[in-house]
């Protein structure tokens, strides 16, 4: 039987979220790794250590297996901004190191024998300028950039994302354009976690969302 295997950062649990209540047509299998970042995925040394976790569970390949990539929130909300500063790089230096990280992974498992691997969009970000509650936002706090600098930071990336997928000919699912307010050019209110200290979208709304894209995909393969 096929099934989705989804690694990621902690924002994979909007997936866990709709598989438990059903809406995700295919089982699904998870690896998390909180605070995982792509461009660690080039670090053996990075402090989560989330590449070897990944490969882990990802290799050999498992019959029936297809993997669903989930990282980039945490480059893109801080990690680029934050290595750009220390470094005295670009930021587009350090945002290119990170889609390298994230695809070169994806690449890895493509030589390895998947036949495919669904690339997703990164989460959008919805730390607050200024926000200095809830542990997150509080060990983020040297980013300055500001949400909307963050948000169109998030939307690139994706876009970097698809064309990588497209150029690989593998599926590429996104929410970020139908969780983005075109108003005020960040995450919709709608979508922001009823808690406010917790920087994950709400898990009901945005695990939806990834459901359709993911069944969707499913059709493809049907």
């Amino acid at each position: 039987m096929n099934y989705w295997h989804i690694v990621g950062d902690s924002h994979i649990r909007a997936f866990r979220h709709a598989s438990n209540v059903g809406l995700i047509n295919s089982p699904c299998v998870f690896t998390e790794v909180g605070g995982a970042t792509a461009v660690g995925l080039r670090n053996p040394n990075a402090l989560t250590d989330a590449v070897s976790v990944f490969r882990a569970s990802l290799l050999p390949r498992a019959t029936g297996a297809r993997p669903v990539i989930h990282l980039g929130e945490v480059d893109c909300g801080f990690v680029i901004w934050y290595r750009a500063k220390k470094y005295s790089e670009s930021i587009d230096s350090q945002f290119e190191q990170s889609i390298a990280g994230y695809i070169g992974f994806v690449d890895e498992l493509l030589g390895d024998g998947y036949s495919t691997v669904v690339i997703s969009g990164a989460t959008l970000p919805t730390i607050l300028d200024g926000q200095d509650w809830g542990e997150v936002a509080n060990a983020r706090r040297e980013v300055t950039a500001t949400l909307v600098q963050r948000t169109e930071l998030t939307l690139a990336y994706n876009e970097r994302l698809r064309a990588a997928a497209d150029l690989r000919s593998l599926p590429f699912i996104d929410i970020s354009h139908s969780t983005l307010d075109e108003k005020t050019k960040v995450v919709a209110e709608r979508f922001r976690n009823p808690d406010p200290t917790d920087h994950h979208l709400d898990p009901v709304e945005a695990g939806a969302l990834w459901a359709m894209e993911l069944n969707r995909v499913d059709d493809r393969f049907a």
